[in-house]
């Protein structure tokens, strides 16, 4: 009688089990579309149309083939205008036959014209999307997401690679770049005292990208661009033992060398007179590559080399040191280095909101060149 109840039991879990399980939504690799890249636009003008809200989203997705060194690999790039980006998601999934995987989504690129409009929107739906990683490259696009996406650089051999290659330094390691991750990015935009910067991605013909400049953004969008020559020093001064070369000029010749290590560090002091100073320290070893007039090289041809080198760090540093002051950011963390050190939460924002407009620069720097081969 107790083995009939036991049994009648089971066979009803069992029943109720097999009505709760509907089936597995898991779908196969091959029913889904890769995204590599997320684009996204202010959507074009029409004129007599109000479109002012309306953007342009831009998906570059992988068509997996057997060998992936075939340059031959096809991507695809599919657009879609809309209200909002879930809505576009949405739209862009009837252009495809398989549903769409954020997954592998490593390059997120800001058309120029959105990002001077305000990136809010996009900043805050992808750190929510639950596919989309947060150690994705982020950058702004010239002239637009979409037209940067729609390359197909000859040296690429997966679709979007290049971007990975170039903005993640897994290639490619100039010291003009900047890189940036989704969860870096984010948090820059919501910290006090540190503002964020993006690496600037142009078309460059019509098979070629470049990125040697960057853009500075505020809390809502981008507010200042920053030469190639700029974005280095940026890295100079952000990077330790940076990997870039520069020139002095001595008596009319033109001495080239090579960074081997570099070092960057700043503090806060107060001068005399009650201003904030930014004072920086900056140097680092050289080799020397070459002079444009065959100069013969000696120990004091060096040290004089190295003085103009530091002096021309000096003047160039704080050119820039300026620069950025003058628009009113804060991409160097100066801002969040005062919080750090003066532990006030109820004034400190206030505080330094008073002294930043008033900041003055000092840079110290210290370049040491040497000449391979040479004993001293």
């Amino acid at each position: 009688m107790r083995g009939r109840l036991y049994t009648t039991l089971l066979i009803i879990v069992l029943c109720t089990c097999g009505i709760m399980l509907t089936g597995c939504q898991l779908k196969d690799v091959e029913r889904r579309s890769f995204v590599l890249a997320f684009g996204i636009d202010s959507a074009p003008t029409d004129e007599g149309k109000d479109n002012q809200n309306l953007i342009e989203v831009t998906l570059k997705l992988a068509i997996p083939e057997g060998d992936p060194s075939k340059r031959d690999q096809e991507a695809v790039i599919i657009s879609q205008v809309s209200n909002t980006i879930p809505e576009a998601i949405r739209l862009l999934k009837s252009k495809v036959d398989k549903e769409l995987d954020f997954s592998q989504c490593k390059t997120l690129l800001f058309g120029e014209s959105y990002a001077k409009k305000s990136i809010s929107e996009i900043s805050d739906w992808m750190v929510r999307r639950r596919d989309i990683q947060l150690v994705a490259y982020n950058g702004v696009a010239r002239p637009s997401a979409k037209e940067v996406l729609s390359l197909h650089p000859k040296s690429e051999r997966v679709p979007a690679y290049s971007l990975i290659l170039s903005l993640g330094r897994e290639g490619t390691e100039s010291p003009f770049i900047v890189g940036m991750f989704s969860y870096n990015f984010r948090r820059h935009l919501s910290e006090q005292g540190l503002d964020p910067i993006l690496p600037l991605v142009e078309k460059d013909g019509e098979e070629a990208i470049l990125i040697n400049k960057s853009v500075l953004l505020d809390k809502k969008r981008a507010r200042a661009e920053l030469t190639p020559d700029e974005t280095r020093l940026y890295n100079l001064l952000m990077t330790q033992n940076l990997r870039t070369s520069f020139f002095a000029e001595k008596d009319g010749v033109i001495y080239s060398y090579n960074m081997e290590s570099t070092h960057a560090k700043f503090k806060l002091i107060t001068s005399k007179e009650g201003k904030t100073i930014v004072q920086y320290y900056v140097g680092g070893r050289a080799i020397l590559e070459d002079n444009n007039q065959d100069v013969e090289t000696t120990g004091s041809l060096l040290r004089e080399v190295s003085k103009v080198a530091s002096e021309k760090w000096e003047k160039d540093i704080n050119k820039f040191l300026v620069k950025v002051h003058g628009t009113g950011l804060d991409p160097l963390g100066w801002g969040l280095r005062y919080m750090a050190l003066n532990w006030n939460n109820a004034t400190e924002i206030e505080d330094w909101e008073k002294i930043y407009p008033q900041l003055e620069f000092r840079v110290k720097a210290d370049v040491e060149i040497k000449y391979s081969g040479m004993i001293h």
